[in-house]
C-alpha cells in the first residue's frame, strides 16, 4: 500500500492535498508560522522555527523552512 502511494507520488499520478499553509507570524521572534487545515498553528513546528530564529537567520530562511516542513506534514497527513 505505502509503496503504491510512494510510486504514484513519484510518477506524478497523484498529488498531495493542499492542506495547511505558511502564514505571517505575529511576533518578531516568529515571523512565519505553519497552520493546519483548520487554521490552527502547529506547535512543534513553531517551536522549531523559533529556535531557528535564535540563530540570527533571515526571516525568509524561517519562511523557507516553514514551507519545507509544510510539504513534509502534507505527506504525513495524506498517509
Amino acid at each position: 500500500m505505502v509503496e503504491d502511494v510512494r510510486r504514484a507520488l513519484m510518477e506524478g499520478k497523484c498529488s498531495l492535498p493542499e492542506v495547511g499553509a505558511v502564514a505571517a507570524g505575529k511576533t518578531r521572534d516568529l515571523p512565519f508560522v505553519m497552520v493546519d487545515a483548520d487554521g490552527c498553528e502547529v506547535g512543534p513546528v513553531s517551536a522549531y522555527l523559533r529556535d531557528l530564529m535564535l540563530g540570527d537567520v533571515s526571516p525568509l530562511t524561517c519562511r523557507s523552512y516553514g514551507f519545507g516542513l509544510l510539504r513534509w506534514h502534507r505527506l504525513l497527513w495524506f498517509l
